[in-house]
């Protein structure tokens, strides 16, 4: 395994900074080892589907910056997270947008 550490700053405040498998093997699903929420929510690892919106907001960053900032957040409480939840959340968006181009293009 080769780690990547992220950070993801969308627009509504929310945060997460991750650990991603760059030699996961398939590129539709992207391996995060853990991901931990500025809402104080730790998935570790899981398998969500790629989602090209929340690359927009993700930028690569240190390794130290990603431990100093877990952290900072761990010190305001950590609960586990329901990845299940995230990747069907995810699943369907990603299906909705394939099912709009395909309603375009007939």
């Amino acid at each position: 395994m080769k780690f990547n550490y992220l950070r993801t700053d969308f627009p509504n405040g929310r945060s997460h900074i991750l650990m991603q498998d760059s030699e996961s093997p398939n590129p539709e699903l992207v391996h995060f080892v853990m991901v931990l929420s500025n809402k104080g929510t730790l998935w570790v690892d899981v398998f969500w589907p790629y989602d090209v919106e929340s690359e927009r907001y993700t930028g690569k960053i240190s390794e130290q910056q990603f431990w100093q900032t877990f952290r900072e957040w761990r010190l305001q409480g950590i609960r586990l997270g329901d990845s299940g939840k995230v990747a069907e959340m995810l699943a369907r968006r990603r299906l909705s947008r394939k099912r709009e181009k395909e309603a375009l293009t007939s």
